[in-house]
């Protein structure tokens, strides 16, 4: 199919859909697409696009979350004969306006399906004139105004790099493909088009793919058999860094991975080159957004020089000098490769140009050609910077949106060097004249996330009463730069000396969202992170506290105080795995002699549940928790419990004024039953306090439960338990070691012991109660806080419960149910409106910490 009746995506997947209609096309987990039900679904949208009258010519701006329908609108386009506008998903709404605004497009596809654009614009070669075929896509870039630029790519431009980069490649229909960067980022389509056209398999990223980072993420890479990557320059050298400190080869089966959007550092092409025994093929790619994506490829080889190849087929560079007698020179694009202009900006496109009769885009990028034939790049002339690993930025943009702000009086925007790539950091004086916000500098970042995609909010945001000048009495931005660079984390009146792990957090946080959160709730995802600034945060976590914390972990802890809770205590020994630490007794928190706390074991045996309630109790109490002794594990209840009595009273814990025993969920059983042998001993000093115990006799926990609890409960696997059952029953515990890995909550080193021995703890708990009855309380004080669940364990319902936490007292009288009922009082019962599993977890466990409180003074 030619340039001029459709695209080569959509002519791919249709020979494909052809040849070899089973073969994979796309896949994220289990769930995956074949080229018959890609080419069904292309031709499906592609009707209904021409029901809507889209022509060649026309815009179609895809808003559409990153997956399989995205591949699927991106061929309909083509197939239609249009070109596409692709929108991050994240991307702020008025950005997403603005860009809609401009490209005025004929239909947008949305998850709700395709609809005629609001205010659809003439055809795009009544805008800019044709070159050599019809547009492609439409590829935005920022504005020095502070509108975003649509530069227009036209088909025979993208079928050229496609056709180019598969032979560089060296691709077929074997590879395997990971779709990693911004679906904005035109690098995106070079992973697409690419494996389509030839055939291959282009892998997304399911919830399992989650990393902290470079072996994490290679495992995954390994475990989707991906053979070609694409990364985006900062990721590749951040995890090259990282990769330099690891040993053996982690990912055998990757042969080819590609730097694109900045200069790669020579480490961390050293460390890429031996990530698979043969050695990896390490290749550096370069290509403005104003050209089909990729213009040039090199391949890089450990020690030598990092430069830019020479240009592909079709394509032409020319070094123009920079003025009369300059030394330096510009880097000229010319050839097939050029896109038309940018759409609505006569003044802009001059960028575009018609240089030695030829249709050429001047880069900005200042060069100089090599002897082997290759570039090397010096830099920018102009006042645009790449950041994030390639994205391109004007910072006059930026600049422009801080003065938009009533509180701005002036700002500056400098580039400097982060952790793999560049970073921005903005300086700002304030007017004097208006009373600024408690934290203006949060306040800014605030206001710029809500405006613009996260790569172009900086990094860092300085209020400062004066802007330091050169000798010339221009604004020293180099002094500025260098500020930025040696900043520990801002100035938030905390010393990057201290200990503290929330302060030390804090520090982090600022320095990889530019401000501090706003308070203890706020999500580190909800204020501009994303999986690039997640690497940066752990990094800073390690740096700063000498504490590993996994992705994984902060996907499920965003909330600020949430994960400083998570830190210390893993700095301070408190297990945060969802595993035994085998032993039996844990002093969480030693204080006074006056109040213990003792918190019996849930089913998975382990104290993680009760760390935050151990920090929330009163300062002046005592706390201890326990695990179920493995020599204990299984005999029945009464064995367990006398050992455990035994354990306490081994440890003197007579020696308290007041003993409070409690327990959540099978603790809550155990607890009780503790609690009365300690009484036989300690007497009136001691009272059972139980959250949501399961009534023995209305709900026993079987083992197929106790597996189900373990498996998506204690190790957060995101598939059902039964894939790990057997025909006859059995666990196949070295399948969720495996799963537990790829959820990233056991480390990616651990064994199959660490499976095995927290099951063992499940298994045996689960075994306690058979056959047991509970015993009247005998003067032992017992009050039950029973969750909404009706005292039975409702496993598949998990999270935070929102209640109403104005009142006094949040929980209301309830009455015991089964066995409870048959040896209890109704007023030793209170009811709380929250789901059993998110009792002890934020905001609920303050709510629980307020009735372990009150009931232990009754």
């Amino acid at each position: 199919m030619t340039s001029e009746t459709g695209g080569m995506l959509c002519a791919a997947i249709a020979a494909h859909a052809s040849d070899r209609p089973e073969k994979t096309a796309l896949s994220r987990g289990d769930h995956r697409l074949t080229y018959r039900e890609l080419a069904a679904a292309v031709d499906t949208l592609a009707a209904r696009l021409g029901e809507l009258g889209v022509a060649a010519e026309d815009v179609v701006v895809i808003d559409l979350p990153v997956g399989f329908d995205t591949v699927v609108a991106m061929a309909a386009v083509s197939r239609a004969g249009a070109a596409f506008t692709l929108l991050e998903p994240d991307l702020p709404a008025p950005r997403k306006q603005l860009i809609i605004d401009d490209c005025r497009p004929a239909a947008l596809i949305t998850e709700a399906g395709p609809a005629r654009g609001p205010q659809p614009g003439p055809p795009l070669d009544e805008r800019l004139v044709r070159r050599t075929s019809p547009a492609a896509y439409v590829g935005y870039t920022s504005g020095s105004t502070g509108v975003p630029k649509g530069a227009v790519i036209e088909r025979s431009a993208l079928e050229n790099h496609v056709r180019r980069t598969i032979d560089w490649y060296g691709l077929t229909s074997d590879d395997t493909r990971l779709l990693f960067s911004s679906i904005a980022f035109d690098l995106a389509l070079e992973q697409i088009c690419t494996t389509m056209a030839v055939g291959g398999e282009l892998v997304f990223r399911d919830e399992a793919f989650v990393y902290g980072g470079a072996e994490d993420f290679l495992h995954h890479c390994h475990r989707l058999g991906i053979t070609v990557l694409s990364l985006p320059t900062g990721v590749f050298n951040r995890f090259g860094a990282e990769l330099a400190g690891s040993a053996g080869h982690i990912a055998p089966g990757l042969r080819l991975v590609m730097a694109g959007g900045e200069a790669p550092t020579q480490g961390a092409v050293t460390s890429w080159a031996n990530v698979a025994p043969g050695g990896t093929r390490v290749v550096n790619g370069y290509g403005p957004t104003e050209t089909a994506v990729v213009v040039c490829y090199r391949d890089l080889l450990p020690g030598e020089p990092v430069a830019i190849g020479a240009p592909i087929d079709g394509v032409r560079f020319r070094l123009a000098p920079l003025g009369d007698g300059a030394d330096a020179s510009e880097l000229v694009i010319q050839g097939v490769a050029v896109g038309r202009g940018y759409l609505g900006r006569a003044a802009s496109s001059a960028a575009f140009c018609v240089r030695d009769g030829e249709w050429s885009y001047r880069t900005g990028d200042v060069a100089t050609a090599r002897p082997d034939g290759g570039y090397d790049l010096h830099g920018r002339f102009d006042a645009q910077v790449k950041v994030h690993g390639g994205f391109r930025v004007e910072l006059g943009e930026i600049v422009s949106r801080l003065l938009a702000a009533d509180i701005v009086l002036d700002a500056v925007v400098v580039p400097f060097d982060g952790a793999g790539s560049r970073l921005l950091a903005a300086f700002v004086r304030l007017d004097p004249g208006i009373a600024p916000p408690e934290d203006p500098e949060a306040a800014l970042v605030r206001q710029l996330a809500s405006a613009l995609p996260d790569y172009m909010v900086p990094s860092q945001v300085t209020v400062v009463d004066e802007f330091p000048l050169t000798s010339r009495g221009k604004v020293d931005q180099a002094a500025l730069a260098e500020r930025a660079q040696n900043r520990p984390g801002g100035d938030t009146g905390e010393e990057d000396g201290s200990t503290d792990v929330t302060a030390q957090l804090r520090l982090a946080w600022r320095q990889v969202l530019g401000s501090p959160p706003q308070d203890g709730t706020t999500s580190f995802f909800a204020v501009g992170g994303n999986s690039v600034r997640a690497i940066e945060l752990i990094t800073q976590v390690r740096k700063r506290l000498d504490v590993q914390l996994r992705a994984a972990e902060l996907y499920r802890t965003p909330g600020f105080d949430a994960l400083a809770r998570l830190l210390s205590d893993r700095r301070e020994g408190i297990p945060t795995a969802h595993h035994t630490t085998g032993t039996t007794l844990v002093r969480m928190r030693p204080a006074g002699t006056d109040r213990l706390w003792v918190f019996l074991p849930p089913l998975s045996g382990a104290v993680t549940r009760y760390a935050s309630m151990s920090r929330m109790l009163p300062a002046d109490d005592t706390v201890w928790a326990m695990e179920t002794p493995p020599e204990l594990s299984g005999k029945g209840m009464a064995a367990l419990a006398d050992g455990l009595a035994d354990v306490l009273l081994a440890h003197d814990v007579d020696r308290y004024g007041t003993i409070c025993v409690s327990g959540f969920s099978l603790g809550g059983v155990f607890g009780y039953e503790v609690a009365r042998r300690l009484y036989d001993r300690c007497g009136d000093k001691v009272r059972a306090l139980l959250i949501d115990p399961p009534d023995p006799g209305a709900h026993r926990v079987r083992l197929a439960d106790a597996f189900d609890i373990f498996v998506r409960v204690g190790w957060s696997i995101p598939v059902p338990a039964e894939r790990f059952v057997d025909a006859d029953g059995g666990f196949d515990l070295a399948a969720v070691t495996a799963a537990a890995k790829d959820a990233g909550t056991l480390a990616r080193d651990a064994g199959r012991q660490e499976i095995e021995d927290a099951w063992s703890v499940y298994a045996s708990n689960a075994r306690v109660l058979d056959d047991f009855v509970l015993s009247p309380p005998d003067g032992l004080p017992v009050r039950i806080l029973q969750g909404d669940t009706g005292g039975e364990i409702d496993y598949a319902r998990r999270g935070p419960t929102a209640v109403d936490a104005g009142v006094d007292q949040p929980w209301t009288a309830g009455a015991a149910l089964g066995q409870w009922r048959d040896i209890l009082p109704d007023d030793a019962v209170d009811r709380l409106p929250v789901d059993h599993f998110a009792l002890l977890e934020a905001p609920n466990d303050v709510l629980v910490r307020d009735w372990l409180d009150a009931r232990a003074q009754r």
